[in-house]
């Protein structure tokens, strides 16, 4: 697996969390609010501090301030989430929000940035950056992820 095939899969798995979110009430419902706020911080911090400045290193430069921006404004509507309690009416306008802004954001990786830079970044570079991201994760997981996005920090890096 390389690291664009690690950023994929979690793609994938928040968009099965927000959908499971659909689904749920009460305490699974904040449960899982709280897996995708974990889920998105990693991810962003991920890209962040690993792929985007390897993208621009492969000359890949599409998208990359763009998204710097989307992820400020997921960081920022997550904290808010967190914030507000489960019988506030606006936790459901926010939650519709934050999956529209994501898979927009998605939509335009995987349809710009992460083809490109595959096209032009070394295989073996890519499962490298794929063990360092890896690694990354593991570290940041036994970290206070929920107070980060409560706090709209990234992760330090590793």
């Amino acid at each position: 697996m390389s690291a664009i095939e690690l950023l994929k899969q979690q793609h994938r798995e928040v968009d099965d969390l927000f959908q499971r979110i659909k689904a749920s009430t009460g305490d699974e419902r904040i449960a899982l609010l709280g897996k995708v706020a974990e889920a998105l911080t990693i991810h962003a911090a991920l890209e962040e501090q690993y792929f985007y400045p390897f993208a621009r290193q492969q000359g890949v430069d599409v998208l990359i301030d763009e998204s710097f921006q989307d992820h400020a404004e997921v960081k920022q509507l997550i904290s808010e989430i967190l914030r507000v309690k489960q019988t506030d009416p606006r936790l459901e306008e926010l939650c519709g929000r934050l999956e529209r802004m994501v898979t927009e954001h998605v939509a335009q990786e995987e349809s710009a940035l992460l083809p490109k830079v595959e096209a032009v970044a070394d295989g073996e570079a890519l499962v490298s950056m794929r063990d360092d991201m890896q690694q990354a994760i593991d570290s940041w997981r036994n970290r206070e992820l929920l107070r980060m996005a409560e706090h709209q920090e990234s992760p330090p890096p590793v």
